[in-house]
């Protein structure tokens, strides 16, 4: 059961929409965003298209081709958000889409999708209570379900207990079992343990309704905060500074004096992604949103192919936070900077993507693991390492590591007195902040060193 256009275009959300052709009789059964450059496998007949028209293409033939097979899914209407990415709605599209009996919608692009989305569903879901006089008790309880903006599982205890029975939330049909609908997909099942009255029936075919809307709605909010979000982080890995805002890096939780590692996670899926790849890396996306959220961080997050990436606080430990998203994948990390000093932190996750066995992989930890694979960046940031030493601190070093680590050696070659050598070694080790007691720290000041003397000989 369905609503004429006609009617949902007296909806606040809907009444500023301009119609531009098309036939507004036909039966809305949903509302649907879809900003994908293929959008026939989301579509079904009946359904409200809510789009920006980022993912159209520009040439008119393309375009043309494009909104055919658009129509030839029946949609009820195309609405497209102007003027962003297009000022108007593009004529040769209009044409096709109005041709084939599609109404054809311009919505100012200042009114939110989240609440046509609302707003359309639950004037669907009132048609639906109207003819059911049998359950007004249910009806109204559902209602207060919508209205109030509860969670799904306050909808569930509200339904358990007016039915006197357990009505739960499960991915595969069980019992008695109502499909959940979410537009394209199914979004699991509403359950009722054993047989079903008439009641029971109607009751839970109205709430999956219910909870559809519900959980549509929170998928609305949630993949507009997401959207924004992926592309304000792309803003910063791109070292566009306009886009950092106090305002901005507030909203998104960000601590503009906190330093942050990009973390990329790399998912073992296969190229292109398949939808099932798709669904993957949102799972995984979603596991790293809210382990961030729970340990207080900021949960900003882009995608990209199969890769997740993300902002993780110098404060958190990465190997424990690999180790609760309970993933085997690499985890790469670039050094720790200030949300607006994250130019170039991709490229430094990029260099890591060598090593490719599941674990944490830290750019400056790995330093040396990069330059022992052929890594031509990680030999001049060992040669530049040493940049920071002024020149008789350098000269004090390079005849340390040539004397084999003899102070007495290294003073005899310079030809100053010992204690002059170690003043300066100490030097060494407060600008560079190592330790030449330390093996590991003695191993690479040998190695950046023993690459600066090879470069100083070709010269």
């Amino acid at each position: 059961m369905g609503l004429a256009l006609q009617e949902l275009l007296q909806l606040p959300a809907l009444s500023r929409a301009r119609v531009l052709g098309g036939d507004l009789a036909r039966q809305v059964s949903w509302v649907h965003v879809v900003d994908l450059p293929e959008p026939a496998p989301w579509v079904r007949p009946g359904q409200l298209v809510l789009t920006t028209g980022y993912a159209w293409p520009r040439d008119a033939g393309r375009l043309e081709a494009f909104a055919r097979t658009l129509a030839e899914r029946e949609p009820a209407g195309v609405a497209l958000a102007v003027p962003q990415f297009f000022e108007r709605f593009p004529p040769v599209a209009l044409e096709v889409l109005a041709g084939k009996g599609v109404a054809v919608l311009e919505l100012p692009w200042e009114i939110p999708f989240a609440q046509v989305t609302e707003e359309v569903l639950r004037r669907l879901l009132a048609r639906q209570l109207e003819v059911r006089e049998r359950v007004h008790l249910l009806h109204r309880a559902l209602m207060q379900a919508v209205l109030g903006r509860e969670e799904l599982e306050t909808l569930l205890e509200r339904l358990s207990q007016l039915l006197g029975r357990p009505v739960r939330y499960a991915d595969a049909p069980l019992g008695f079992s109502v499909p959940v609908p979410l537009g394209r997909e199914r979004g699991g099942y509403l359950v009722l343990e054993g047989e079903a009255d008439e009641v029971e029936r109607q009751a839970l075919e109205n709430a999956a309704l219910v909870a559809g809307l519900i959980v549509a709605h929170q998928r609305a909010l949630a993949e507009q905060e997401a959207r924004l979000g992926y592309a304000f982080l792309d803003a910063l890995l791109e070292g566009r500074k306009e886009a950092l805002t106090w305002e901005r890096a507030r909203a998104f939780g960000l601590d503009l004096d906190e330093r942050y590692r990009l973390g990329v996670l790399v998912l073992p899926l296969s190229l292109p992604l398949s939808e099932r790849d798709f669904q993957e890396r949102e799972r995984v996306s979603q596991r790293v949103r809210d382990l961030l959220k729970r340990q207080g961080a900021s949960a900003l997050l882009s995608l990209s192919l199969n890769q997740v990436r993300f902002l993780l606080p110098e404060r958190l430990d990465p190997q424990g936070f690999l180790r609760e998203l309970s993933g085997a994948w690499p985890l790469y990390l670039s050094r720790p900077r200030r949300p607006g000093e994250l130019r170039g932190a991709l490229e430094e996750v990029e260099r890591l993507f060598a090593f490719q066995e599941p674990g944490v992989y830290v750019y400056e930890a790995h330093l040396v693991p990069r330059f022992l694979l052929g890594d031509e960046e990680a030999r001049e940031e060992l040669r530049a390492w040493l940049g920071a030493l002024r020149p008789g601190e350098l000269e004090a070093l390079l005849a340390w590591v040539q004397a084999g680590f003899s102070h007495k050696r290294a003073a005899r070659a310079l030809g100053i007195h010992l204690n002059t050598l170690r003043y300066r070694l100490r030097r060494v080790e407060e600008k560079l902040s190592v330790s030449l007691q330390d093996p590991e720290d003695r191993f690479h000041l040998e190695l950046a060193a023993r690459i600066l003397l090879l470069q100083n000989k070709k010269r």
